[in-house]
């Protein structure tokens, strides 16, 4: 048990940023990037959860639901 914690602490280790890393400018255009993606995809899940429950509307059970009967 003691080398698979030892392991998985190396690891988590060598997938940290260093310092250096860390006090390093970001190139601002990569996070941009990554914010329009981020929000991009973010829409997409909206949309798509707003098409699938749009269709579950047409349901009569829903609607009657939805009505308060």
């Amino acid at each position: 048990m003691h080398t698979l914690e030892t392991a998985l602490v190396n690891y988590w280790a060598r997938k940290t940023l260093s310092e250096k890393d860390l006090m390093e400018t970001p190139d601002l255009g990569k996070v941009v990037l990554r914010t329009a993606i981020g929000f991009a995809a973010f829409a997409v899940l909206i949309l798509c959860l707003n098409w699938v429950a749009a269709s579950t509307i047409d349901r009569p059970q829903v609607a009657a639901a939805d009505q308060g009967v």
